[in-house]
This record gives structure tokens, sequence and C-alpha cells, in this order.
């Protein structure tokens, strides 16, 4: 098996590690002609299941192979199964259920009827939905048993901690992108009045970035910069 690691840039929200597998498909992929939701599933089995264990459930089903487009194991490691782009096979669907011709699958190793899934499981799928987020932003993070009538992925869960980490992620984006890029707009004015010098070794946050957190650097920019006397 090749493993080819494809990583995020380091700053951005959600880094986390794809590794690529040689799965072999008995057929051609259909192109999803859109994407709006991600499905989360459990793989009902022990932790020592493998993505070519569930390719090979899914080719005895009559499949083209693995349905998911990504399987993540209890150590958090990544893989990819079908493209992201392809229609999957992971879910029912039938004329009021869409699941699989506008969604992402995200199959999680383990059986969480029984158990929780681990720490480091929840880490890389909260990394992933980020990563997904930025081809598809803000689609909807949903289980399997939203589409069709089934436990899965499994009463124990942790949609909250999953929905609430998500939610304060994006928080954290917005607000650092709001931040720096009113802190730098501050600094521009603050130029132009001739209080600040060099403001060229400020704008690279390098000066002060190893003593004051950026978003506190950014912050005491606007409010100098809209400062009055009284």
């Amino acid at each position: 098996m090749q493993t080819c690691l494809v990583e995020l840039k380091e700053g951005e929200k959600g880094k986390v590690k794809i590794s690529e597998n040689e799965l072999v498909f008995k057929g051609s992929f259909k192109v999803r002609m859109k994407t709006e939701k991600l499905v989360i599933h459990h793989s009902a089995s022990g932790n020592n299941t493998t993505i070519q264990d569930i390719h090979s459930w899914h080719l005895a089903n009559g499949w083209i192979g693995i349905g998911y487009h990504y399987v993540i194991y209890a150590d958090g490691t990544v893989y990819r199964g079908r493209p992201e782009w392809a229609i999957g096979a992971h879910a029912y669907q039938d004329a009021t259920h869409e699941a699989n011709s506008d969604g992402i699958g995200i199959c999680l190793i383990g059986n969480f009827t029984l158990a929780s899934p681990s720490s480091d499981q929840m880490e890389s799928l909260i990394g992933l939905v980020f990563n997904i987020w930025q081809r598809y932003p803000n689609i909807r993070v949903i289980g399997h048993k939203d589409v069709m009538a089934t436990a899965c992925p499994g009463e124990l869960f942790p949609w909250t901690e999953l929905y609430t980490k998500l939610a304060n992620g994006v928080i954290d984006v917005v607000l650092e992108k709001w931040m720096i890029e009113g802190g730098q707009a501050a600094l521009r004015e603050l130029a132009d009045k001739g209080l600040v010098n060099n403001p060229g070794n400020w704008s690279s946050e390098d000066k002060l970035a190893e003593y004051v957190p950026a978003y506190l650097l950014w912050m005491m920019m606007i409010r100098l910069a809209n400062y009055k006397e009284g």
C-alpha cells in the first residue's frame, strides 16, 4: 500500500493529514453535481477494522467499492476512500432522502453503540470537516440516522461536542480575520498620521509576535486608531 500525506498549511483551521490508498474499484465513478452535506457514520465493527475490510464488504454488496469518501481510524489516521468529487454509496436514498448524490460520507471506525469515538478520532474529524469546508463552505454536518431509519453513528457519538467545537472554530476564524484586517487598516491610518514609524515592521508581526498574541496586537492597533483626545 502506498501512502500519500496531504497537509493543510500552517495556520489554517483544521490541520489534517489524509492518507491515500491504492484501492481497486470495479467500475467508474459518477461526478456528484452538488454537495450539500457531510454524513457521519460508524463502521459498527471492531477498532481493528481497516479501510480494506470496508472496501471488501462493499464490493461484496455488488458496489464498485467502498462507498465512503473518508475513513477515520481510532488512532486518528484519516484515509481517503472514494474521490471527494464522486457520488458515494454510504446512505439509503430515495425521492425524499438525498444523501449519496449530494453528500460526502465520513466513516469512523468503531461501534458507537458500545463506546464513544476516541479523542484522536474526534480531533481528526473536526480537522477534516474544516478541510472540506474550504471547498464546500459550511455545508451541514449530519448523521446517517438523519437520512435513514438507523442508529448510525450510534447513541454514544458526541454530537454536542462536535457541534460546539465546530462552532467555536468558525467563530475563531471569523474573529481572527476581522481583527487582523481591522488592525492592519488601523496601522495604515496611524502611519498616515505619523504616529507609527516603520509600519512594515509591525505589519509583519515579527516585532511583537513573540510577546503579544497576534489578535491582541491588532486589537490594540484598532483602539489606538480610534482614540480621540477628550
